[in-house]
């Protein structure tokens, strides 16, 4: 990676095209960029997609950011595989609205925005000091898209895990849901933002037993009448739960599963249709677990719930208390919070690795990878080839920088 100081831009310039070499780096880079008010270059963006360069929805929200920030931008537009960003000023306004004109995805313009929008309370005017309103972001594109989680995963795993262990809060509304390739979907990001306190430390490190599994089926289409839209559902929700049963984890063995716990979530479309599944595991020690599908259209709905189900027990048979989603999503939130955080995993995920590498090159956060069962600790996010990051359960902690915004 090539790191060093810029003379003209005074800012960090990062090889984006290593590791993982996807859109998470814009994500957690241009994140950070904004939290410490750090310019940056980016070279090498996406290079290691099919397609190199910026697609809508890292662009959409590239453009986002910068009004939020107020920023200076060069190389924002799909297809730039260079980009230089510069944070000004919080901009005072209360409303934003991000629309990738495609089905790109809106989870994804929620991970590169929610950060800094927790930390982008603007100063208040005539030393007033009334609480900060909320921001609130209109996002429209794909609710669930291939390659990214879906909507509900944010909803149901990634909301309550961070708001209970970070000590944050915001809200996401769905107005409309949007599939590829259409897109048309649209959520309602709301904010709290955070002042004069940081965030708490994250400690997982105990996953208890599952005590319930639950799960929703979306059904979206323009044509098709609720009553064969039901039938779609149940279909789905039925294979998944046959999965499930027939596993014979013993981690799941004392669940009785029933299909009242699969909500059949029926809605209509302008245009295409679509139909997914997401199936979470809770725990004693508050856990969440999941995993999902998407519907290619070539698949029958058994497919589709079996695809999840299987997803869903891959991740709980590695033993870690959270899923290859939100392994490294939480990431971030570990470097922002004040304290040592705490995380145990299963295999660690290229994602998380790429993550972990940008933060430390952002910012002062410090990891350390321990794979647990072993003496040996991995912390060089850059060996590729190590296969025993593919095995095992891993403790991952992090000496977060205690951010905090003043109003004085």
């Amino acid at each position: 990676m090539s790191s060093n100081k810029d003379v003209k831009t005074k800012g960090l310039i990062l090889d984006a095209g290593i590791l993982e070499g996807g859109g998470q780096v814009i994500r957690n880079c241009i994140g950070l960029s904004c939290l410490l008010n750090k310019p940056v270059k980016l070279l090498n963006v996406r290079a290691n997609r099919k397609d190199p360069g910026l697609k809508p929805q890292h662009s959409s929200g590239l453009k986002l950011m910068q009004n939020i920030f107020q920023a200076e931008l060069q190389g924002g537009n799909v297809g730039s595989q260079e980009i230089y960003f510069k944070p000004n000023e919080v901009n005072a306004n209360d409303t934003f609205i991000a629309d990738t004109r495609t089905a790109g995805s809106i989870t994804l313009m929620i991970q590169i925005s929610l950060p800094a929008l927790l930390f982008s309370a603007p100063p208040p005017k005539k030393k007033l000091f009334l609480p900060p309103r909320s921001k609130k972001v209109i996002l429209k594109g794909g609710t669930t898209v291939i390659a990214s989680p879906p909507i509900d995963f944010l909803r149901e795993v990634f909301k309550p895990i961070v708001e209970r262990e970070f000590g944050l809060h915001f809200d996401i509304n769905i107005i409309g849901r949007g599939y590829y390739p259409q897109g048309k979907g649209e959520v309602v990001l709301l904010v709290d933002p955070i002042v004069e306190r940081t965030l708490k430390s994250l400690n997982l490190v105990e996953r208890g037993t599952i005590i319930k599994v639950r799960g929703r089926v979306t059904i979206a289409a323009r044509d098709t009448s609720k009553q064969e839209l039901y039938i779609i559902g149940e279909r789905m929700a039925t294979a998944a739960f046959k999965v499930l049963t027939e596993a014979a984890l013993p981690e799941l063995e004392k669940i009785q599963f029933d299909i009242k716990n699969i909500e059949i979530n029926l809605e209509k479309i302008k245009t295409g249709n679509g139909s997914e599944i997401l199936l979470w595991a809770e725990t004693s020690t508050g856990c969440i677990i999941s995993g999902n599908d998407i519907s290619n259209q070539k698949e029958t709905p058994e497919e589709v719930g079996k695809n999840a189900a299987e997803k869903l027990i891959q991740n709980i048979k590695h033993g870690g208390c959270v899923d290859e989603h939100l392994q490294d999503q939480l990431i971030i939130f570990m470097a922002l919070a004040e304290g040592k955080s705490k995380l145990v995993t299963g295999p660690i995920t290229l994602h998380t690795r790429t993550a972990i590498h940008f933060v430390e090159a952002m910012s002062d956060a410090k990891y350390h990878i321990e794979k647990l069962d072993s003496s040996k600790s991995l912390v060089n996010m850059l060996d590729i080839d190590t296969p025993d990051w593919d095995e095992g359960m891993y403790l991952i902690e992090c000496e977060g920088i205690g951010l905090k915004i003043s109003r004085e």
